[in-house]
């Protein structure tokens, strides 16, 4: 019995209410123009330009006020129009025309929907009322009648809006009701059974069928005029018995192979998809259905990557001045790993010990060129390398400054071979660009020195040392890691010339001193997303 009323009440609703009257008072320094009715009705409301108008479309209502043209001449509005539509008989259209391009409000009162107009007029004015009002010209329903160029209430949001107030009310009812209401053809499988409780206001009829339909674990799909509803299991299985297709998806900017595997995964059980190398292509064949989804999916992925350059900086300075150049570390004390291989005897590299490093960010390396450049013109610093590069978003970036030297070994069998290492500095950066264009930058850092003492020995001595650390800077800031601290030695002679130079005797005319300093390794590292 309950669903019997539920249902009855649905129907009232779509047979509509009667629009008795439209009002306009003054609200303070605002207008507000009510529509009165007899009983609950849906309304929709826009504004339009050239000249100035407001748009309320009425759902489900009649009224006697349809064909009438009034002259307001108040509160800002200047006329009203009360149209009708031949093809929807239960749709009013009510048009005010402004002096000018208002703000407005809307609140539904009882069975009354009401526009607040912002129109900011300190005059009082009488109140207005269409039933008390000269009719200037009637405007009729007929195909020909100068009727506004209709907009579908809710089309930008899923159609015409539609009220439910349901309690385990059978669902194969309530989309019968919805196909009525709206004028579309409903077809609902076998499976589609069971009630639905729900309460919705002035939603478009589609958000309303979709909300509906997820609440009973049901989908539906929309063919050329019918809609289609049953378990999405079921509809998968309908989609997979269409007929089969074969489209080509060209790619601007995504490498095929790595797309693949999601377009894989999309198919149904019958379809195929190949990667045509040559045109940079991926060949589909499948049901249409199938293919909107790629479709959809390769709009989404087949843009433009970002791009980053990298430029680098790699400056050997002593360790003193590098801690005057007044840079704000902003981490400090990580650690480090240390590594020394003996390479002429082919031993695993063994762990030595950690060091420490720091990290520090400062908005443009200009702040500490100039300090940098005259440090080297006081030979104080010395820039070892500056390289520049450009890295895709997501994607690593290496690099390499040093020397390359070949060390002879055996192999396994006692064959000479050449064993080749690189000495230097080596740098490995991914960097990730979010919204705010801001760069998260994953750094790898590998210092590497040859001890030339072991290598004149004939057992050259590789140490290394690395850091790994993630670092989110702003588009062109630069990131500094110090921290990489070794002993340098210099050996200055001076003597008398020509004498100095004599074999064992020379030893009495020369002097020999040695001088040990902390030398520290500076690493700028500064990210710059290329923008086209």
């Amino acid at each position: 019995m309950r669903n019997v009323v539920i249902l009855a009440l649905l129907v009232s609703l779509v047979s509509g209410a009667v629009i008795k009257d439209l009002v306009v008072v003054p609200e303070g320094v605002n207008t507000q123009l009510t529509i009165v009715a007899d009983a609950p009705f849906v309304a929709n409301s826009f504004t339009l330009k050239n000249p100035p108008r407001i748009v309320i479309d009425c759902s489900g209502v009649s009224s006697p006020l349809v064909g009438g043209k009034y002259a307001v001449n108040r509160g800002g509005i200047r006329e009203i129009t009360v149209t009708g539509f031949t093809e929807q008989t239960n749709l009013i259209r009510i048009v005010g025309e402004l002096q000018s391009d208002y703000s407005y409000l809307t609140l539904t009162e009882d069975n009354n929907f009401v526009v607040t107009l912002l129109s900011g007029l300190v005059s009082p004015f009488p109140e207005w009322h269409a039933t008390a009002a000269d009719v200037l010209a009637p405007t009729g329903t007929e195909p020909g009648a100068p009727v506004p160029t209709p907009r579908p209430a809710g089309t930008a949001t899923g159609g015409r809006p539609i009220s439910f107030n349901l309690e385990d009310a059978p669902i194969i009812s309530v989309l019968r009701l919805i196909a009525e209401y709206v004028g579309v053809n409903i077809v609902a499988g076998k499976d589609v059974t069971g009630t639905v409780t729900v309460r919705l206001h002035n939603v478009p009829w589609r958000q309303a069928l979709e909300i509906i339909l997820k609440a009973s674990g049901y989908a539906y799909r929309e063919d050329p005029g019918v809609i289609r509803v049953d378990t999405a299991e079921n509809l998968d299985k309908q989609d997979y018995d269409l007929p089969h297709a074969s489209k080509i998806y060209k790619l601007e900017f995504a490498e095929p192979s790595k797309m693949l595997d999601k377009i894989d995964a999309m198919l149904s059980p019958k379809g195929k998809a190949n990667v045509d190398v040559r045109t940079n292509s991926i060949v589909v064949t499948d049901v249409e259905p199938i293919h909107q989804k790629i479709e959809r999916l390769v709009k989404i992925l087949d843009t433009p990557t970002p791009q980053v350059e990298i430029m680098a900086k790699v400056v050997d300075m002593d360790m003193s001045i590098s801690q005057g150049l007044g840079i704000d570390w902003t981490l400090q004390g990580l650690s480090s790993r240390i590594l020394s291989a003996d390479v002429n005897s082919n031993i695993e590299p063994q762990i030595l010990g950690y060091g420490e490093i720091n990290i520090a960010t400062v908005p443009s390396l200009a702040q500490l060129n100039a300090t940098i450049t005259m440090l080297e013109e006081n030979g104080k610093a010395q820039t070892i390398s500056s390289p520049r590069i450009t890295a895709v978003d997501n994607q690593e970036a290496s690099i390499l400054g040093g020397q390359r030297f070949g060390i002879p070994t055996r192999d396994i069998s006692g064959n000479t071979v050449i064993q080749f290492y690189t000495v230097g500095t080596k740098l490995e950066v991914t960097p990730h660009i979010n919204s705010l264009e801001e760069i998260t930058m994953e750094i790898h850092a590998e210092v590497s020195e040859l001890d030339r003492a072991s290598a004149l020995a004939g057992r050259p001595i590789i140490t290394t040392s690395e850091a790994d650390s993630k670092v989110l800077v702003d588009d062109g800031n630069t990131v500094i890691i110090g921290g990489f601290i070794r002993k340098k030695e210099t050996k200055n002679v001076r003597g008398i010339p020509l004498l100095k130079d004599i074999p064992i005797l020379g030893a009495l005319f020369r002097e020999t001193t040695k001088t040990v300093e902390d030398r520290e390794l500076l690493i700028f590292i500064t990210p710059t997303i290329i923008k086209s």
